[in-house]
């Protein structure tokens, strides 16, 4: 993983669908303490059940959502491009990720960590009240993609072969 070496820009920020409509202040602070992020295929950006200590957004790329189950990790979904939310666990109080995140493509992302978001929440209720409700959308979002991945009617053949 290469640190791109700047600060994220809040204007950038602004037009990615997590951030859209969060006050400027908040987008300032946010921006300075983030990092632009290269991730190379194959690399995994975040394990299941390690500590959540940040949250990623997507710039560009494609990853992959892995969900162990036994000795197996399960697919449960394919993000593409700009403004998917990578690491939400962040704002779960187990402070536990949930799933894995594998580059399928390489990918940029920007980290903040979860100590600025604490530090947000803690100085304007509305601002995280607001902020919470972006997440819950997204998790929302992401659970119903997973479901219709995991429901889906099952092939009669073998892959690759009409039926």
């Amino acid at each position: 993983m290469q640190n791109n070496d700047r600060e994220a820009d809040p204007l950038q920020l602004a037009g990615l669908p997590f951030f859209r409509g969060m006050p400027q202040w908040a987008l300032v602070r946010i921006a300075q303490s983030a990092t632009v992020l290269s991730v190379p295929v194959g690399h995994v950006l975040l394990r299941q059940y390690d500590r959540a200590t940040a949250v990623f957004v997507m710039l560009s790329g494609v990853v992959q959502i892995l969900i162990r189950v036994d000795s197996d990790d399960l697919l449960v979904g394919t993000l593409r491009g700009e403004g998917q939310l990578l690491g939400w666990s962040t704002f779960r109080p187990t402070d536990r990720y949930t799933a894995s995140v594998r580059c399928e493509e390489p990918t940029v992302v920007v980290r903040v960590s979860a100590t600025v978001f604490e530090e947000l929440f803690d100085q304007d209720p509305e601002f995280s009240y607001a902020t919470l409700r972006r997440v819950a959308a997204n998790v929302t979002e992401r659970y119903e993609v997973a479901r219709e991945l995991l429901c889906a009617r099952p092939r009669r053949g073998p892959v690759g072969e009409d039926t």
